[in-house]
């Protein structure tokens, strides 16, 4: 059915020009924690949730979910990391657009993708201020880790930026299975009809994506009171903008990054992250770490134990 709206759809579209406006990544003054809520550059509220250490941290981690995730997915790293280096605090944010977005009416969409890069920087630089002394490193976890790359790389200001960069499952370019008819479509489709909303099962044609070893996408996500069913076409295109120029936002880091990947994951070809990696223009301050059995939802497929300690014993090393 899906594909069918798409195809006529595209015939109709397929020569109405896109457009692309502008805007800014400044940080306004007026960013402000209040209790545990991100009050961000445009006065919007979005909740967080942190796991602190008895002591003041000499380390942060700044966790960025994926899509149909929320800030919780980072309670597995957060308790680990608690016990097993101590001084290290996590902080993670509900993403914009999200399941956990107090904007009920946004969930599912976002309008552009600087909005999530200036969420980022309002809530690093916040926690700079609140955390003076300690290193900060972002954690992105599928569409997170599209997100802290390319935030990274679109300014910069130190003072938005983190010293430290871990991509979990990063998502760096389009499967070579998947249709380029659909690509296009997409694209097309976004500028014209934005908010039409579709599952990314009825993107994929296919009625079960396995993001773990022992489940299905729909029989993880029916445990999530967060879950989206559907994302706007807009929302959708975004994200494939964003992972076609993933090796060129690489191409500015200049920090200590580890990045982790499983080789049964259905959103991303370990050949594609292979490449991306050769392409690092500092491969000396980068780790790649390559789990062949491991699936798409790493923090909470059948080896999240080791991967979480992985993450750990590269934490303990950074200069």
């Amino acid at each position: 059915m899906l594909s069918q709206v798409i195809r006529s759809l595209f015939t109709a579209a397929a020569c109405l020009p896109l457009v692309h406006c502008s805007h800014s990544l400044a940080v306004p003054d007026s960013v402000r924690f209040e209790k545990n809520t991100l009050h961000s550059f445009d006065g919007d509220q979005l909740p967080f949730t942190k796991w602190l250490p008895k002591s003041e941290p000499k380390l942060v981690v700044i966790g960025v979910h994926g899509i149909s995730g929320a800030a919780s997915d980072y309670r597995p790293l957060a308790d680990h990391l608690l016990k097993d280096l101590p001084g290290t605090a996590v902080y993670a944010v509900e993403t914009r657009g999200q399941g956990n977005d107090p904007v009920k009416e946004r969930r599912g969409h976002i309008r552009h993708r600087s909005e999530w890069f200036r969420d980022l920087y309002s809530f690093t630089r916040l926690i700079r201020k609140r955390h003076p002394k300690a290193k900060v490193v972002w954690c992105g976890e599928s569409m997170g880790s599209l997100i802290v790359l390319q935030a990274y790389a679109a300014t910069d200001d130190p003072k938005n930026r983190c010293d430290a960069l871990i991509l979990s499952s990063p998502i760096v370019d389009i499967r070579g299975d998947f249709p380029a008819w659909k690509k296009k479509a997409v694209h097309v489709l976004a500028a014209i009809l934005p908010m039409y909303r579709v599952s990314l099962e009825s993107l994929s044609e296919k009625d079960e994506v396995a993001v773990i070893k022992d489940g299905t996408h729909q029989e993880q996500a029916s445990k999530n009171s967060y879950h989206i069913e559907r994302h706007t076409l807009r929302l959708l295109s975004t994200l494939g903008d964003m992972i076609r120029k993933s090796n060129e936002a690489a191409q500015s880091i200049e920090i200590p990054l580890l990045f982790l990947h499983g080789g049964k994951d259905v959103f991303s070809d370990p050949k594609d992250v292979e490449s991306f990696a050769s392409q690092l223009p500092h491969p000396e301050k980068a780790t790649r770490i390559y789990y062949p059995e491991s699936y798409h939802l790493l923090f909470f497929d059948h080896e999240s134990d080791r991967v979480i300690a992985d993450i750990t014993k590269w934490l303990k090393k950074l200069p």
